[in-house]
């Protein structure tokens, strides 16, 4: 078998249609790690030598694991005959891992998993009284491993499996590494956003205002990536155009988490802040919207002005222990930024910009 199988190349933006239920699973899967990963390093593939991976790194950027998933929604049940298929191509996507060139720790792994939102029915195909051999998976038996079936079954599955390989059998030991999965998981694409953003709500709770929007942002990380051909029509774990970090994903739930605190800090101090600052009734709309952009351009490495004040404030964050008051600590840190920088940015947007890098710098306290 070719290690680089065809049914592992993403075709890109030919390939995108009805790869919404992959997204949303990406997106539910990390939700349900989150507590585990949120601290280490690792990237998420969507379309990608399987419909999404989770790759966990070293500090020193080795592969130390892959989760690899094939998702697929059903309205129906699966039975033995509709999964042959899927597990032959999952081995190759085994192989395709093990040879792909991205270096990887001594003792790298990968699990190559199977989910569904609908039941899974395992059996060994025999019939009479007292020989069949069978197994379902469902909402009160999520998950197996190919490893944890009965013998009967698994032998079965590789008599199909060898069928499917052919002459070339190496892909054949890859079905250890595998695993099928039930997720509780509506059937409509609108059913299912609300599980996620209910989810997140249980994650993260009052620290975001708006979840469904929340949802929205994280959902667009991978629209990216997903639509992006691979180069050379190839595909490689190294291709960071086909990523989506876990940095990237930090800084974006950072820029939720910090919006909604900045809103809450508006909305109890917006009389205080606007006549500190010296804010104009008719300018307020526009500081409000300056004061939230400003958030985002913290994190965009092209908003010169605005990452300059952002390092000012993080420069002298010791003076925020010296006031009681954070409206009076937000004017002694605008005249001292405007007493010793030059900045492009009009007043409006400086004083904007510092308010919000105050918000930013103080949660990090």
């Amino acid at each position: 078998m070719n290690n680089q199988s065809k049914a592992a190349v993403n075709a890109g933006v030919h390939g995108s249609t009805g790869t919404e239920f992959q997204k949303h699973c990406a997106l539910y899967f990390l939700f349900e790690k989150y507590k585990d990963i949120k601290d280490r390093k690792y990237f998420i593939c969507i379309e990608h030598h399987d419909d999404f991976l989770f790759c966990y790194q070293t500090y020193d950027e080795l592969i130390s694991s892959i989760d690899s998933y094939q998702a697929k929604k059903s309205s129906e049940k699966w039975e033995m005959s509709g999964l042959y298929e899927l597990l032959g191509k999952m081995t190759g996507v085994g192989l395709s891992l093990n040879a792909d060139s991205m270096p990887k720790e001594k003792n790298y792994k990968h699990n190559l998993e199977f989910i569904t939102n609908n039941s899974i029915k395992l059996s060994n195909g025999a019939k009479g009284k007292g020989k069949n051999k069978s197994i379902t998976i469902n909402e009160s038996n999520s998950r197996l491993k190919f490893t944890e079936l009965d013998t009967e079954i698994t032998n079965k599955i590789e008599v199909e499996i060898k069928k499917i390989l052919g002459n070339d059998l190496e892909g054949l030991k890859e079905l250890n590494n595998i695993s099928l999965a039930y997720i509780d998981f509506p059937k409509k694409s609108a059913g299912q956003k609300d599980s996620l953003v209910g989810q997140f709500n249980r994650i993260f709770g009052e620290k975001v205002s708006d979840h469904r929007a929340a949802v929205d942002a994280l959902l667009l990380l991978f629209r990216d990536v997903e639509n992006t051909l691979n180069q050379g029509n190839v595909v490689k774990l190294m291709d960071e155009t086909k990523r989506v970090s876990s940095s990237s994903i930090n800084d974006a739930i950072d820029v939720i988490t910090t919006k909604t605190m900045a809103f809450d800090l508006w909305r109890n101090e917006e009389k205080e802040v606007c006549r500190n600052l010296e804010i104009a009734i008719p300018e307020k709309s526009e500081f409000k919207l300056n004061f939230i952009n400003s958030f985002d351009r913290f994190k965009d490495y092209q908003q010169v002005e605005h990452k300059k004040i952002l390092s000012f404030v993080k420069d002298n964050s010791n003076i925020m222990y010296r006031f009681t008051v954070e409206t009076d600590c937000i004017l002694e840190l605008y005249q001292m930024f405007r007493k010793n920088v030059s900045s492009q940015l009009s007043e409006l947007s400086i004083k904007a910009a510092i308010y919000a890098a105050y918000i930013e710098v103080r949660g990090q306290l």
